[in-house]
């Protein structure tokens, strides 16, 4: 066997399951390394099923990924791009739930809308274009009788700071754009129709007044 060979075959896993997961690199956002005593393993499964089609199993839970007909998918799921864009929202909602439970602060409502923008021509390989979103952006709606500006642009700060899907998005040149917008009272759809007024999309009756807007509250935020 020659050396190459021979380095090739060390890098193998071994059957033993001795093997570990890479290091981790340095981020310059963080301060300290992932830890492996502390860390979780995910773990998701794929049968592509045709046209497109992706079954995925994660746990005990199946769910379907698919492209519309117009592109030759059967239009029976979510692209994996909108599952994204729900993961995301689920995720930051996840962080607030949790983060409002350990500072005790009163939510009554949590609303959040995704609006994103990607150049199909990157996914096609008609362009060399960043095929993923290139403008993005996540409306939080929080009904709270919490009113003081400081713990809640800290509040803001702090769940961006520790949210997993607002940190990929913004360490992968999405242009992300997190807004939050705190409300005496959420009614159905306010989220929704924040995100269309601000990007210039049609409103179905009147956007809801927050009485404190914060954009990339992480980012030494913007009041509005």
């Amino acid at each position: 066997m020659s050396s190459a060979s021979a380095l090739r075959a060390a890098d193998l896993p071994r059957s033993s399951g001795t093997r570990i997961a890479p290091a981790p690199a340095p981020h310059p956002r963080f301060t300290e390394l992932p830890a492996a005593e502390h860390a979780k393993t995910l773990r998701a499964a794929g049968t592509g099923t045709g046209s497109q089609q992706t079954r995925v199993q994660v746990r005990d839970f199946a769910f379907v990924s698919d492209e519309p007909v117009a592109i030759g998918g059967r239009d029976e799921g979510p692209t994996p791009m909108e599952y994204l864009a729900g993961a995301v929202n689920a995720c930051i909602t996840v962080v607030i739930d949790q983060s409002a439970a350990r500072r005790g602060l009163p939510v009554d409502a949590v609303q959040t809308y995704t609006l994103a923008k990607q150049d199909t021509r990157g996914l096609a390989g008609k362009a060399d274009v960043q095929p993923y979103m290139y403008a993005y952006r996540l409306q939080i709606l929080i009904a709270t009788g919490e009113t003081r500006e400081t713990e809640l642009i800290s509040f803001a700060a702090a769940a961006e700071r520790t949210c997993p899907a607002i940190n990929l998005l913004r360490d992968a040149n999405t242009g992300l754009e997190v807004v939050w917008s705190f409300v005496a009272e959420a009614a159905d759809g306010a989220a929704e129709a924040l995100s269309n007024a601000a990007w210039g999309y049609p409103v179905a009756g009147a956007a809801p007044q927050p009485f404190l807007t914060v954009v990339n509250a992480d980012r030494a935020g913007e009041r509005a």
